[in-house]
Formats: structure tokens, sequence, C-alpha cells
């Protein structure tokens, strides 16, 4: 989602006009103050930490989203700022404007996806990610990913075009090509975007527990019995990553098939969203569970996956998502 240039309020009366540059707030069609902008996609609350040292009587900061905390750091500071979702807070004396956000969900549009994140094609992406340092040839990544080397080798030169990956030549052999990632950061954004508008069929589910941590064990006990292909994902699977992250539900990617196993087996019933219940998500491309990680005993979704989970899960999971970037040094 791309931040609007125009936020008004309700009655029209205050307009946000908000370019590249420069921002200009307007109220009953006359202009009260003018600031330079700094834009940001996702704002957590380090970067919020960044941003105190800028001059609030020069600066707003148009954020698509941000965590809570992160915009109270930013009224502390003094600092005005305006997000996607239309909400204004301007501090800017003698003038100050709150005006709160309209509801928005984000990520419900589907957005176009180039051939080089097609469904198949994604592994290359992924894997590169989860492995970012190495730098393979088109042979090791068709093995690595299950595709054959003529899709792996599109995919790869969708990817150059984009200037997300660098195909070299070997230096022992110019004969053959290696692939890198000079910046895994735009990798990840283009990943993460290209990824946002893919529908997925979920359902939650109560089976007993009354928080995570009874629900993660009940999960974990029964995969190990039946040997179902699975991933906790979300901020659940962060919180297995990381160890600092407090869900209060659990996300399990499993392969769609597998759906009436899993409740069966757990004497599961429909529920609406609590602590404790679990979410069942149809993973769309099943490949993506032999990817999992190890955790306590759980089949733990791949960073790349937890990023997505997190990033598209509202502004309480930003923070999440920023800290299994610095994990990963994307």
């Amino acid at each position: 989602m791309q931040f609007p240039q125009l936020i008004t309020s309700d009655d029209k009366r205050v307009q946000l006009k908000v370019g590249p540059r420069r921002a200009s707030l307007h109220v009953d069609r006359k202009r009260l103050a003018g600031f330079d902008v700094h834009h940001e996609e996702r704002l957590s609350t380090q970067a919020a930490h960044r941003l105190e040292e800028l001059d609030p009587s020069r600066w707003l900061i148009a954020v698509v989203q941000a965590a809570p905390d992160a915009r109270r750091i930013l009224r502390e500071a003094g600092l005005s700022y305006a997000t996607a979702a239309g909400e204004i807070y301007v501090h800017a004396p003698p003038v100050h404007i709150e005006i709160p956000a309209r509801r928005q969900l984000f990520g419900s549009f589907p957005r176009e996806r180039p051939s080089s994140f097609s469904l198949r094609g994604s592994r290359v992406s992924r894997w590169l990610l989860l492995n970012s340092n190495a730098e393979p040839t088109i042979g090791r990544l068709s093995a690595e990913v299950d595709l054959s080397p003529s899709v792996v080798s599109r995919t790869v030169h969708g990817l150059a075009d984009e200037a997300l990956v660098r195909v070299a030549s070997d230096l022992g052999d110019s004969r053959m090509r290696r692939v890198s990632v000079p910046d895994p950061g735009r990798l990840l954004e283009a990943f993460t975007q290209a990824s946002a508008g893919r529908r997925i069929s979920q359902r939650t589910w109560d089976i007993g527990s009354r928080n995570p941590a009874k629900t993660l064990e009940a999960l974990g006990r029964y995969a190990l019995h039946q040997s179902l292909p699975h991933a906790v994902g979300g901020l659940a699977g962060a919180s297995l990553m990381l160890g600092t992250v407090e869900p209060a539900s659990v996300d399990v990617w499993i392969e769609k098939g597998d759906l009436a196993t899993w409740t069966e087996g757990l004497d599961a019933i429909p529920a609406k969203p609590a602590p404790g219940t679990v979410t069942f998500r149809a993973i769309p491309d099943p490949f993506v569970l032999s990817m999992a990680w190890e955790r306590h005993n759980l089949s733990v979704a791949d960073p790349a996956q937890l990023y997505i989970d997190c990033s598209g899960a509202g502004e309480r999971a930003i923070d999440a998502a920023e800290a299994i970037r610095r994990e990963m040094h994307w």
C-alpha cells in the first residue's frame, strides 16, 4: 500500500497534502504549516527512536504502518506524523491537530506479481534470502528448490533484471554462473510485496487450550505422532525463533488436505480468534513446509515466511518483523 498524497478529515475541513519531499497542512483552505517529509514503510519502535533526533519544527513523518509504541514515541518527541490509515498528528505551535485513523485493512487488495515471484518461482528468492551469503550456481539452486534448471534460470534472470540479484561468471570456470544477493533488504521487500496479494484459506479452532504455550505443546505432541508436515507461523513462530514475543494465539501452516486430520485428532471445534486458539492456514506451495526450521520439537516457518506473516499482521507485529530482519541481517 502506498502513502496517499492527500489526507482529509471527515468534514473535509482539514487537509494534509503529502508529497515526496514536502507536506502542507490546510484548515478551511488556509495553509497553516509546512514540513519536510521523511517517509517510512513500516515504523518500529527502534526506528521511531532514531527519528527523535529530527527537528520537530521542520519534519513530518509519513508512514504506511506504525506500531502503537512507535507513534507514542513520535508524539512524545513532538514530531508530527501521518499514516496511510488517515491518522494525522500535527504539532506545530500554535497549531495542534489530532485526527484518528480510519479503519483500514492492509493487504486486502491483490497486487501484480512479476513472473520472478510466481508461486513456485518464489522458492528461489526464499532460498537466497535464507542463504544470503551463498553464491550458488543455477544447478545448485535447481536442486535446492526442486525446480528445473530452465525455470530457475528464467526466475534468476527476472530477478537480475530488477537488480535484486547479481549473476556473474565463476572465477574458476567462466562457463559457470553464480548468483549473489547484493542487497538482501531490497530482495526481502520485493518478495514480501509479491506475497501480500495471495489469497490464503484459513480457519480458527478451539482445541481446549487457554494460552498459546499449551496450544503449542498440544500441537507438538500430535504432530510428533502423526508426522504431519506443518510450520508454526505468525507471532507464535516468531516467539519460538526470538524468544521475546508474546503471541495471544497460534497460527500454523499446513497442507490443505491435512486439515481434517489435524482437527479430528485434536478434537477441535470452530471458534473465533481468542487466547489459546489455533488458526490453520493452507500453505499455497507445500514445498515451503520442507524449509521449516526445528525449534522446541516443533516445525517453525522459515524466517522469510515469519517476516511476511508478521509484516502483514497489523501494527502489533511490526516490531517482531523488524526483530526477525535484524536477526537475519537483511
